[in-house]
Order: C-alpha cells, then sequence, then structure tokens
C-alpha cells in the first residue's frame, strides 16, 4: 500500500498548504484500492463525489493544519473537474439557492452590507451558478468562475447568468474589482489555497468582503462520527479547523468577523444516499422515501459545515 501512494503517475508529495513545512504526524495511514489508474481518479473529482478517501490524512507539526498527502496530482485535480459532466449535483440547484439566500441574508446582518454598499460580487468554483442566482435575484451584480465547463454552460443557460468556465487565475480580473468574493465548499478542494486566497485578496476592494464555506474537522459531528464523517472524501485535500482557518486567513490579510454553523437544505433522498456510502441503512431508506414519495421533500441539515466572514484588512 505504501509504495501504492508514492507512485508518480498518480500521486504527488506536498508540503503544507498553510506554512510550507515538511514534517507532519500521520493522522490516519492510507488505504489506496489495488489497480487504481488515472481515469479512475479523473472521474472522482467532481462537485456530487461521494467517493471516501483513501489517501493519508497528516497533521502539519508547524502550524496544526490537516491535509491528504501524498494526494493525486494538481493536473488530474484540475482535468477532472474541468470534464466533469454532474446531472445529480445540478438536480439540487432549486434548494441550493434557498440555502445560499438564507446565507447571504445572515452575511448582510453580520456586516452590514447592502446590494448598494456591496454591489459587485464574485463566486469562486460557482458550480452551476446557485450562489450568483441567490445573490443576483437579491440584487448584486454577481459573476461566477466554474472549472467545470458543464456545470457552467448549464447555469448560463438556465438562468442567463455571467459565469465563465477555468480557475481565478484564468481570469482577466482587475485589482480591488470587486466588494464581495465567496467559497462555497471549495478552499478544501484546492490544490494550492493559499495563491487562491492571495489572490481574492487582490481583488477585493480595501474593506471587502470574503465568505468561505468549508467542512470543519473540530466540528462535534466529525468527532461523533469520526472515520464515518461524510466530508472525509479524496476531493478534500485539506481539513479545516475553526483555529487552523482563523490563522490561515489573518496570516493572508483578512480580519476574521465571525465563523458561525452552516446549515445547507438539500432533497431528503439526495442526503440519505450520500450517507449511504458510509451508512448502509441509509441506502435502504433512500429507496424508501424515493419509492413512497418523499425523496424530493427539502432536508436542512449539517454535519460540520461552518461559513467564515471576513474582512480584508486596509
Amino acid at each position: 500500500m505504501a509504495t501504492a501512494t508514492r507512485n508518480p503517475e498518480l500521486f504527488e508529495e506536498v508540503a503544507c498548504p498553510a506554512c510550507g513545512g515538511r514534517r507532519f504526524t500521520v493522522e490516519i495511514p492510507d488505504r489506496v484500492p489495488q489497480g487504481l489508474t488515472a481515469e479512475a481518479v479523473r472521474r472522482q473529482f467532481h462537485s456530487s463525489s461521494d467517493h471516501c478517501f483513501f489517501e493519508q490524512l497528516v497533521r502539519c507539526e508547524g502550524c496544526s493544519l490537516l491535509f491528504l498527502n501524498p494526494r493525486i496530482r494538481s493536473d488530474l485535480i484540475l482535468s477532472g473537474y474541468s470534464e466533469a459532466v454532474d446531472p445529480v449535483f445540478a438536480r439540487q440547484n432549486e434548494l441550493r439557492i434557498r440555502t445560499f439566500t438564507r446565507g447571504l441574508r445572515q452575511a448582510m446582518k453580520v456586516t452590514g452590507m447592502t446590494p448598494r454598499s456591496h454591489s459587485r460580487v464574485l463566486d469562486v468554483g460557482c458550480a452551476g451558478g446557485a450562489f450568483v442566482k441567490a445573490a443576483t435575484d437579491l440584487g448584486f451584480r454577481a459573476t461566477g468562475v466554474e472549472p467545470s465547463r458543464w456545470l457552467c454552460e448549464l447555469g448560463r443557460e438556465q438562468y442567463g447568468l455571467d459565469l465563465r468556465p477555468g480557475i481565478l487565475s484564468d481570469q482577466n480580473f482587475a485589482p480591488r474589482s470587486f466588494d464581495l468574493i465567496t467559497l462555497w465548499d471549495v478552499i478544501e478542494h484546492l490544490t494550492d489555497p493559499g495563491d487562491v486566497v492571495e489572490q481574492i485578496h487582490g481583488l477585493l476592494v480595501d474593506g471587502g468582503l470574503f465568505v468561505v464555506n468549508y467542512p470543519d474537522y473540530g466540528s462535534l459531528a466529525r468527532k461523533i462520527l469520526r472515520r464515518k464523517w461524510p466530508f472525509l472524501l479524496s476531493v478534500h485535500l485539506i481539513y479545516f479547523t475553526r483555529k487552523t482557518i482563523r490563522k490561515f486567513l489573518e496570516e493572508r490579510g483578512f480580519e476574521v468577523l465571525e465563523i458561525r454553523p452552516f446549515w445547507q437544505t438539500l432533497e431528503l433522498g439526495y442526503v440519505l444516499g450520500r450517507a449511504g456510502a458510509y451508512f448502509g441503512v441509509f441506502s435502504t431508506l433512500a429507496r424508501v422515501v424515493e419509492r413512497i414519495g418523499l425523496g424530493r421533500i427539502p432536508c436542512a441539515y449539517n454535519m460540520g459545515q461552518s461559513t467564515v466572514i471576513a474582512r480584508k484588512r486596509s
């Protein structure tokens, strides 16, 4: 198993994404499947992926950040996201719009921002445009960036949104051109989150707002579920806690204003189906609720997701 994780055709060893340190302790050892191929790896990198991770999870001895190391090569990850076709994820867009509308209104209360004071909004990793749609409906001028060409095109056709394919560094946004930038369930997927956050810092006006949503490794749900926590996925390269994400953002020019639990609303059948990857009984429940016509009922849940609201320091 140890030899498989060092296969340079699939894996790369990395330094700590936060501090660059090379010393770490193993939190969870790897369980790499035999016969793993580059094509199989690419297929698992999409928005609704439920592939339980098989890589080694380590803790940096310098800053305590948890991250996968060795991990899937960066070029394979980007290729997977760019080519992803994900109708399972897209079918939940309407409920995601509802969730993001609620989350944005909460951020407006905390910060006092309005569509007049913070009109220019950018969502990085926007998937099918659910947050961009929610922000647009509330009166903001919102743009999205998304590596999946299929999801990007879907959001443009379905809602008429300004969604741009690619990653942030592919775009030509001018410095200080946004008042609010968001990363909804994205930062844990990034191969170089420090670089992306520094780009975001440059794109924000002084005093601009930054919202980051992430699965919290320090949450009660993770502590109770341990290896069965549903956010332990191969597509999640980094695992923050409240302490490590606060330090990560503060070291990159942000003042953290608030960290709060994030409640997601999705269809009951979808939630149970995802949970079935970890607990077989939920797969059975998913089939039952679909059979009796309850699969599309909205289900609000929190399994350790947290939202950070931060402000760019002048």
